[in-house]
């Protein structure tokens, strides 16, 4: 199958990336490289360099005939969704519907979502959280999350792409970003080889399920 990554040269979008090379489809990989890096590429994917808000998502699926999106590129840092709900919901909500208008035009067959399971949930009820748990949540970045969703569930009904929405917890890994607060583990790992003592806030007695 053709299968277009938009962000795939970000940290988990990469290793879905050689995971589907591995298994023998051809892969397009979308990204502006705003926090993707080129290294981070497989040599055997072939990369489109584009902002996923650009007109020119319409030509590109137009010209691609993708069967499968997997949709990770987004504004990833939640205190900036925070401080800047406008670009925010520019980059996470505008720019997913950007890339779900052209799928739905050009019949793509199913769409992957990365949501969020961090966020959506907002403060929970019970633990663990099950997928039914009430969504209520505290960010502009889980609201967008929540809200392509939602868009998703339409697109389904209204076009007939199937779609999954894969709510991640905290992913950690190689090609890990550790500065900022995306990536919890990979900054206390990095601290603790530098001899460094990590910053806990609270207790140090809370969980995450």
């Amino acid at each position: 199958m053709k299968i277009a990554i938009t962000g795939g040269a970000g940290f988990i979008g990469s290793h879905v990336a050689d995971t589907y090379i591995a298994a023998g489809h051809e892969v397009v990989i979308l990204d502006n490289f705003s926090s993707g890096k080129h290294e981070n590429v497989n040599e055997s994917a072939r990369v489109i360099e584009i902002d996923i808000t650009s007109a020119d998502i319409d030509l590109i699926f137009k010209n691609e005939k993708f069967d499968i999106v997997n949709h990770h590129a987004a504004q990833i840092d939640v205190r900036i969704s925070v401080n800047n709900p406008l670009l925010d919901a520019k980059l996470n909500i505008l720019g997913g519907l950007n890339v779900y208008e052209a799928a739905a035009k050009y019949k793509v067959k199913k769409i992957i979502f990365a949501s969020s399971g961090g966020t959506v949930y907002g403060e929970q009820n019970e633990f663990p959280a099950t997928e039914a748990h009430p969504t209520n949540p505290c960010s502009p970045y889980g609201i967008a999350k929540l809200a392509n969703e939602h868009y998703l569930f339409y697109y389904q009904k209204q076009y007939g792409i199937k779609y999954v929405a894969l709510r991640y917890g905290n992913v950690y890994g190689p090609r890990q970003n550790p500065h900022g607060e995306a990536g919890v583990v990979a900054i206390f790992t990095n601290k603790l080889l530098d001899g460094q003592q990590p910053t806990i806030n609270g207790n140090g007695k809370q969980t995450r399920d």
